[in-house]
């Protein structure tokens, strides 16, 4: 027996979800749910999207004008891009492609034409659902459908090959190769998790539930269709409440939301704000990265820490944290296993460690998806499961490093290679070093995560030019920009001579990394004391902020927040700074299309203006 087995008293790190949750509705997955619900009650509200209200009836008919529109071009398992933001249409793109049965991939609104066209060429994807301001890849044509409005398809020449006929949607995932992976999601696994939600949720007609997250995330799937698998309503969230805890307050007491879903740093963000009274909310999950700031005692809603690679149908263990409990540790874990689902920590040949070892992640059960398209990542990551096992015969290595403790619950410990989150984004810093070696003034990128001062992780490219190349910063990043997700450009860029090495002969990142973070830390202004938000000089304050949360010590009045690295959570810290200090209200959305640092800072000041006259 070797030191890696449990022995006596010592029991093996495996958690089992226990059977699957009971299903929402009479059927066996979610298109049969929504079935269910359309037939007993057709003039339910469906979808709330703004001033737009779709009935259960009135979605189906969406759907299926979205259907004559695809006039039969798509077929059964063929993976169809969906270029659409959140929105009445595209839940009604949903609805059409699973009543085809072909295999819903989002690739978010408006991405980038270099990640479009590596996706669809990898994915052998002919056609895309867009709302016409997604530029397809050359040898594409693009027509307006007569039946439905705002929605355009782009079609290619011949016929895909399909998925496996029982796929019903497909995520990407970042990939350590340069290229995004295309993970294959089953009907079952995605039946797995609404049935827990649903339940374990309390998820029925008369809930009202967010679409709250980024399309490209894997988790707009689960809001979508555990709304529509339980006779619930879906909102729309409005792009402002996902840059601004005020808005977001008032998105959550206008609509009397009662489920919605928070990135984690969004989260962070929210739980440190006065927390408003008369919320209908009763359930929040919270994941996408290590949860630091727990609930208010305000706060009445059950809030749920989740845990959950896009491979394993986006959720897999929960903890629920009750707000005005006093919990003595200092760190949230990540929980125990959903219904349905298996959770081994393994050392690195896959043998089950002690309960209080540290190891990898190893996930089985009904929530794994079937795999990815790319038959080879697939046995890579896609194993066995470890020996003598009678829930699961295989299992998808995630990577990441848990420790489950004595009492049952797991600790998230970090990734055991070099993938982060940024964001909330799952990102590979192999990925966007291959974006950025694209642009011909690149000979080779290195591109390491630092922990900035906005609170943080940040990405910091070095980058050696080939022979003759001027340092261009601007061009190489916007190269980088239309291969990764926006949250996977690097907030700051050194071109070197050369590389540091370590012992063993290789580029020595955590000397890189440790390089970035102290030109964050000690940049000019990077720093805002408590007296910068008093001070009367709004521009010279926004730069102070700004530079703080881009970790950019040489911006000026005259850069563009966006281009300088401005995610949607950088925008969110920066409205909420700029309400606590002024007693004023900035849509995200503005400071987002200001043209520069100054013109924000203009705004900013005419409001304080007419604030200090009324």
């Amino acid at each position: 027996m070797t030191s890696h087995e449990p022995t006596g008293h010592q029991l093996p790190s495996i958690a089992w979800g226990g059977e699957p949750a009971p299903a929402p509705a009479p059927g066996a997955g979610p298109l049969e749910w929504f079935d269910s619900w359309l037939a007993r009650q057709p003039e339910a509200p469906a979808v709330v999207d703004g001033t737009v209200t779709w009935s259960y009836r009135e979605l189906d008919r969406a759907s299926a004008r979205i259907m004559r529109a695809l006039g039969g071009r798509v077929t059964r398992g063929e993976l169809v891009g969906v270029c659409l933001e959140r929105s009445a249409l595209l839940v009604a793109a949903a609805v059409a492609l699973a009543r085809i049965g072909a295999v819903y991939l989002s690739l978010g609104a408006q991405p980038g034409a270099a990640r479009v066209e590596s996706i669809t060429a990898d994915a052998d994807i002919s056609c895309l659902l867009t709302d016409g301001t997604t530029t397809p890849p050359p040898g594409w044509t693009v027509a307006p459908t007569d039946a439905v409005d705002g929605l355009m398809v782009a079609l290619r020449g011949g016929r895909a090959n399909g998925a496996p006929s029982d796929a019903f949607c497909a995520v990407t995932t970042s990939g350590s190769t340069g290229k995004p992976k295309i993970a294959l999601l089953s009907q079952g696994s995605m039946a797995n998790l609404v049935r827990w939600t649903c339940d374990r949720l309390e998820i029925s007609p008369g809930s009202r539930v967010g679409l709250f997250v980024g399309t490209t995330f894997d988790a707009h799937l689960k809001e979508l269709w555990e709304a529509l698998s339980s006779g619930a309503t879906l909102h729309v969230a409005p792009e402002d409440a996902r840059g601004s805890m005020a808005e977001l307050f008032q998105w959550w007491q206008e609509s009397g939301l009662t489920h919605c879903l928070l990135p984690t740093p969004l989260a962070d963000l929210a739980f440190s704000q006065p927390w408003p009274a008369g919320l209908a909310m009763r359930h929040i999950l919270v994941g996408g990265d290590r949860m630091r700031v727990r609930p208010p005692a305000q706060c009445a809603a059950v809030v749920h820490n989740v845990y959950g690679p896009a491979e394993a149908t986006v959720l897999t263990t929960t903890h629920r944290l009750r707000p005005r409990s006093d919990d003595p540790t200092d760190t949230v874990p990540i929980g125990r296993p959903l219904t349905g689902y298996a959770v081994f920590i393994t050392d690195e040949d896959g043998r089950i460690l002690p309960k209080g070892h540290a190891g990898e992640v190893r996930i089985g059960g009904a929530g794994l998806a079937l795999g990815y398209v790319d038959p080879q990542r697939t046995a890579e990551r896609f194993v066995p499961a470890p020996a003598g096992q009678p829930y699961v015969d295989r299992v998808y290595r995630t990577g990441d490093k848990a420790v489950m403790r004595a009492d049952g619950p797991l600790e998230f410990l970090g990734r055991m290679d070099d993938q982060v989150k940024i964001s909330g984004a799952r990102i590979e810093p192999a990925e966007v070093e291959a974006a950025l070696e694209t642009h011909h003034s690149v000979r080779r990128a290195v591109v390491v995560p630092y922990q900035g001062t906005g609170g943080g992780l940040r990405l910091a490219a070095f980058l050696l030019l080939a022979a003759g190349a001027q340092a261009d910063e601007d061009a190489v990043l916007a190269a980088a920009r239309a291969r990764v997700l926006k949250q996977a450009v690097p907030a700051m860029v050194r071109f070197v001579d050369t590389f540091p090495l370590n012992a063993n002969g290789k580029v020595d990142r955590a000397l890189l990394a440790r390089q970035a973070a102290p030109a964050a830390s000690t940049a000019p202004g990077a720093a805002p004391t408590q007296q910068t938000p008093q001070a009367e000089d709004t521009e010279a304050f926004l730069l102070v902020a700004c530079r703080r949360l881009l970790d950019q010590p040489d911006l000026t009045p005259a850069d563009n927040f966006a281009e300088s690295g401005g995610t949607s959570l950088a925008v969110a810290r920066l409205v909420a700074l700029i309400e606590s200090t002024y007693p004023i209200r900035v849509k995200a959305a503005e400071a987002m299309r200001q043209p520069d640092l100054a013109a924000l800072a203009a705004l900013v000041a005419t409001r304080r203006a007419a604030s200090a006259r009324s």
